[in-house]
C-alpha cells in the first residue's frame, strides 16, 4: 500500500455536484436524519458514508443558487444608493470589474461563468469599512483584495474580481502599474486557469476560506480519521497543517489574519513582478481618496 493510499480523504464537494459541499458531519444516522428534517425546504441535500475509522455520514448542501451568473437578478441599485458616497463609488466600480470578466469569459472561452451561490451585495459595504486603509500602496490593496474575498458577496469569480481591484487601485497609486499576468486559458481546456506563479496564493486562500468556515465540522472528521479535505479541482487540505481546535469566533479572527498576510504577500510579489517595488514604500491611497479617484475616471 502506497503512502497516498494510506491517507483518509474525504471529498469536501459532492462528487456529483459540485454546487455541493459539507455541511455536517456524525457517525450516527439519527443525528443525520434530525439535521436533514431541520433543513428549511427550499435547502438542497445529499448525504454520504465514508469509512475512516469508522463509518461516518457526512451531508452535503448546496444554496440553491444555480444558472449563468450574468443571468441572475443583481437588485444592487437600493445596496448601492444605501450606502455612503466613498463605498458607492468603489461598489459601482466593484460591479463593473465583475461584468467585465463575466464577459472577457464568455469571449474567451464560449461560455458563461456559473453562479454557484446567491448574490450577497449587503456583504460589499461592510468589507470597505473593515479594511485598514492606512499603510503603504501594497498593504492596502493586499488588504482591499483580502477583505472583498472573504466576504465571498459574488455569486463567483470573486478571487478574478478582488485581483481586477487590486490592479485598479495600485493604478490610482501610480498610473504606470499593470497586474502581470495571473491566468491564462489552455487549449481545450473548460475552465479558467490560474497562471502557476498565482495558483499557490488562489489554492491556499481557499484552503483558509474553507477552514474558516467550516473548521468545527472539520474537526470531527480529523477525530474520526480523515487527513485530507478534497476540495473541486483537487485542492487538498491537509487537516494537521491547520488550527481546528478553536471557538468559532477565535477561528474566525485567525483565519482573517492569515488570510490578510497571504494577500498582502501576492501583491508584494505582483509589484515585484511588475518591476514596480517602490509601491512597497508608497504611501497608500485612504478609502476616501481612492473613491475620489475613481469619482474621476467617470
Amino acid at each position: 500500500m502506497t503512502e497516498k493510499e494510506m491517507v483518509n480523504r474525504v471529498p469536501y464537494h459532492h462528487e456529483l455536484d459540485k454546487q455541493f459541499s459539507v455541511d455536517f458531519v456524525s457517525p450516527k444516522l439519527e443525528a443525520v436524519g434530525e439535521r436533514v428534517v431541520g433543513y428549511e425546504s427550499h435547502k438542497s441535500v445529499k448525504v454520504e458514508s465514508f469509512e475512516l475509522n469508522r463509518t461516518v455520514y457526512v451531508v452535503y448542501t448546496a444554496s440553491g443558487a444555480s444558472g449563468a451568473a450574468d443571468d441572475i437578478d443583481y437588485d444592487l441599485v437600493e445596496y448601492i444608493d444605501s450606502m455612503e458616497p466613498a463605498n458607492a463609488i468603489i461598489a459601482t466600480r466593484l460591479v463593473d470589474v465583475f461584468n467585465s470578466i463575466l464577459e472577457e469569459n464568455y469571449k474567451e472561452e464560449g461560455k458563461r461563468v456559473q453562479a454557484y451561490k446567491d448574490i450577497a451585495a449587503e456583504e460589499i459595504e461592510p468589507a470597505l469599512n473593515q479594511i485598514d486603509w492606512s499603510g503603504s500602496a501594497v498593504e492596502v490593496a493586499g488588504r482591499l483584495a483580502s477583505n472583498l474575498i472573504l466576504k465571498h458577496a459574488l455569486p463567483n469569480a470573486n478571487h478574478r474580481t478582488a485581483i481586477g481591484i487590486c490592479q485598479l487601485y495600485l493604478r490610482r497609486v501610480n498610473p504606470d502599474f499593470s497586474m502581470p499576468e495571473t491566468a491564462t486559458q489552455l487549449d481545450g481546456a473548460d475552465e479558467y486557469d490560474w497562471m502557476e506563479w498565482v495558483n499557490e496564493y488562489i489554492n491556499e486562500s481557499k484552503r483558509l476560506l474553507t477552514v474558516r468556515r467550516k473548521g468545527g465540522r472539520f474537526k470531527y472528521l480529523e477525530e474520526f480519521g480523515c487527513d485530507v479535505l478534497v476540495r473541486k479541482h483537487d485542492i487538498e487540505i491537509s487537516l494537521a497543517e491547520y488550527e481546528l481546535d478553536l471557538q468559532r469566533n477565535e477561528r474566525w479572527r485567525h483565519y482573517a489574519e492569515r488570510h490578510e498576510e497571504l494577500w498582502i504577500d501576492f501583491t508584494e510579489e505582483a509589484v515585484r513582478r511588475a518591476g514596480m517595488t517602490e509601491l512597497v514604500d508608497n504611501d497608500g491611497l485612504t478609502k476616501h481618496e481612492f473613491a475620489d479617484e475613481l469619482k474621476g475616471l467617470e
